[in-house]
C-alpha cells in the first residue's frame, strides 16, 4: 500500500515546473515577444503554465499578451478604426495612466491583503474586476495611442 508520498512529489514537481515556466514567460515577454512567432509561443507557454498549476490570472494575462504580441509589426490602419476620432484621442491620452493603474492595483492588492485580508476576501470579486478591467483598459488605450500616432 502506498503512503501518499508520490502525490506530494507530484505536487512539488508541478510547483517547480510552474515557477520555471513563470521565469521563462517573463524572459520571453521581455526579450522575444517581438520576434516572428513570439506571440504564439507566449500563448503556448501560458497554456502550459495553466496546466501545471500556475493559477488562473497569470496564464490569462499571458494569453492576452500573446494574442496582442501576434499583432506586433503589423500595420495599423487608422481609417478602418470603428472608434470615433475624439474617442481615440481621449483614450490615447489615458494610455500611460491606465498602465500605471494596472501596475498599482496588481502590486497594491498584496499590500491591502496583508493589512486587511478579511476585507479583501469579502470583496474578492473586486480583485477580478480590477485586474481584468485595468488590463483591458490598458489594452484599449494602448491600441488607441498607436492609432492616434499612426494618424499623425
Amino acid at each position: 500500500m502506498r503512503t501518499g508520498h508520490d502525490g506530494h512529489s507530484q505536487l512539488l514537481a508541478h510547483g517547480i515546473l510552474a515557477v520555471i515556466l513563470g521565469i521563462i514567460i517573463t524572459v520571453w515577454s521581455a526579450f522575444f515577444l517581438q520576434k516572428k512567432h513570439g506571440g504564439l509561443i507566449l500563448i503556448l507557454l501560458a497554456i502550459a503554465l495553466l496546466l501545471f498549476g500556475g493559477g488562473i490570472f497569470p496564464p490569462l494575462i499571458g494569453i492576452i499578451a500573446g494574442v496582442l504580441g501576434t499583432r506586433i509589426h503589423r500595420p495599423l490602419t487608422p481609417g478602418r478604426s470603428r472608434l470615433p476620432g475624439g474617442l481615440v484621442r481621449f483614450l490615447a491620452l489615458l494610455w500611460p495612466w491606465s498602465l500605471a493603474l494596472y501596475v498599482l492595483w496588481v502590486s497594491g492588492q498584496w499590500v491591502i491583503g496583508y493589512f486587511s485580508n478579511d476585507w479583501l476576501l469579502a470583496n474578492g470579486y473586486l480583485v477580478i474586476v480590477m485586474v481584468l478591467g485595468t488590463l483591458l483598459l490598458t489594452v484599449v488605450t494602448t491600441y488607441a495611442r498607436d492609432l492616434h500616432e499612426a494618424a499623425k
